[in-house]
């Protein structure tokens, strides 16, 4: 068994101290408030590199800011496309922010609160600009459109410095894969739990499920 899990000790660090790790990046995306705090009191105690709970979450802000104040830590906003709900997030605790597109505006918001953004970009010219930017990291989406990890590779060629989040139908055993490939981070959703544990708010049951893939994540031997 071959392992990465030394790239889980990398952080993206901002001038007052925030960070994004890498490694795998939970993408949490429910229906109702109740299974997005399940599933993330059950991820807090494993070892994702983040915890990103959607604007599509009802309430997501409120949700955000529970956690927080349960001393949940890496735990930041997705699916970002307006200053507004940039602002909500921030104010509720998030420790990074993560948009499905490249919008400067939403970029330079966050840079000026001194939080990481992730942009989502996939183009050259989009990851240049989201870099010059002040973009912590990008969110290369959707990655399995372009032709997944070669697309990757080939980007790493040219722009050696960029940080990419990969998403968009990533894998459990591809993971391993990317990150060794050069990827910062890699995202990942429903896979990190069952469904079933959820609906019974079994937040132990998800947890050691979500260690479980965690640790298949490390593997490159389960992918060719």
């Amino acid at each position: 068994m071959h392992d990465v899990s030394a790239t889980h000790d990398r952080v993206v660090s901002t001038p007052d101290g925030a960070a994004i790790g890498t490694g795998v990046i939970a993408v949490v995306r429910t229906r109702t408030p109740a299974d997005a705090l399940t599933i993330a009191r059950g991820l807090a105690a494993t070892d994702v590199a983040g915890i990103e709970i959607t604007m599509t979450v009802p309430d997501a802000a409120a949700v955000i800011a529970t956690l927080v104040a349960e001393g949940v830590e890496r735990v930041g906003a997705g699916t970002i496309r307006t200053p507004d709900q940039l602002g909500s997030c921030i104010d509720a605790g998030a420790a990074f922010l993560v948009s499905p597109h490249l919008d400067p505006v939403l970029v330079e918001l966050a840079v000026a609160r001194g939080i990481p953004m992730v942009p989502g970009a996939l183009t050259p010219s989009e990851i240049l600009r989201a870099m010059a930017l002040g973009a912590a990291a990008v969110k290369l989406f959707p990655v399995s459109a372009m032709g997944g990890i070669e697309y990757v590779r080939a980007l790493l060629e040219p722009l050696p410095d960029a940080r990419f989040v990969i998403s968009g139908e990533v894998a459990v055993i591809e993971v391993a894969r990317y990150l060794s490939a050069g990827a910062w981070a890699t995202c990942l959703g429903s896979s990190l739990w069952r469904a079933e544990d959820v609906d019974r708010g079994d937040i132990g049951a998800v947890q050691a499920f979500a260690q479980r893939v965690l640790i298949q994540t490390r593997r490159t031997d389960l992918a060719s």
